[in-house]
């Protein structure tokens, strides 16, 4: 596992990496450690593969071998592609709060004859309440809703494991008028995505950091090695998080149908 730096909860910092306006937002102590599938690896290791047991699999475009190495060396121990193949993404999301959606994103692949696989995941629960914390009581899945953007109703949010997050990205790929309302995702045709990236540094400063507390995922943290906003994605002012917030693109699929993806009936 990581480790995290404790952070002050009277300390009040803006969003790091602003994007489209500036926010008020101050911060909140720690982060949410989500639970990982097969431990102690991530990507997971599986010889049989990863067995998708819901939600919607289709294949995945990473943007480069090498980023995709750079998005591996954040695992324990560093695997180092070879020759990797069958990229896959998998989502798995279930509404847990008002409009907001949790659940968990999965990211595999096949290299040197071994199956990998990354699960990111945004809680279904409240934030747990901590004496002069920020966020409590606020659903784990705070940023993870459809809204309306540029006349499409899209969905943008935060997942994570111990070693990094992500931002999905959904897009429909036939644009449409029959869904017209924020919070209802457009169901007649299939959407298209992106995944940006962000690994939670091992050292700062020549120092490992310490183990990352349970009280909060890192999309509520404000300070330190496991602050892993977006204003952007926060905001919903556009549907990516750019540079500025320390993400990268990994990348991209295709053909995502959202009734499964969202287990919606």
């Amino acid at each position: 596992m990581k480790t995290l730096i404790l952070i002050t909860l009277t300390m009040a910092l803006g969003l790091m990496g602003v994007g489209c306006s500036k926010s008020n937002s101050t911060n909140a102590n720690n982060a949410y450690v989500a639970p990982i599938v097969n431990e102690p690896t991530a990507p997971g290791i599986s010889s049989g593969g990863p067995i998708f047991t819901g939600g919607a699999t289709v294949a995945f475009k990473p943007v480069s071998k090498s980023i995709m190495n750079d998005y591996a060396s954040s695992a324990v121990p560093v695997h180092t592609l070879v020759n990797p193949t069958n990229y896959k993404i998998n989502i798995n999301l279930s509404q847990s709060a008002t409009s907001r959606y949790s659940g968990e994103v999965s990211i595999a692949y096949t290299d040197a004859g071994q199956n990998y696989y990354g699960v990111f995941t945004a809680g279904a629960g409240k934030n747990s309440v901590i004496s002069k914390g920020l966020y409590n009581n606020v659903p784990m899945s705070e940023y993870n809703y459809w809204f309306k953007f540029e006349n499409q109703i899209v969905f943008t949010g935060f997942f994570q494991d111990q070693f990094g997050a992500i931002t999905l990205t959904l897009i429909p790929e036939t644009t449409t008028t029959s869904s017209g309302s924020d919070a209802e995702p457009v169901t007649t045709t299939t959407y298209k995505g992106s995944i940006y990236y962000k690994n939670f540094p091992k050292f700062v400063n020549g120092v490992a950091v310490n183990t990352q507390s349970p009280d909060r995922f890192c999309w509520f943290i404000t300070y330190g090695p496991y602050d892993c906003r977006s204003n952007v994605i926060q905001t919903k002012c556009g549907l990516y998080p750019g540079s500025e917030a320390g993400y990268q693109l990994l990348g991209t699929f295709s053909g995502v149908n959202i009734k499964t993806a969202f287990n919606l009936e």
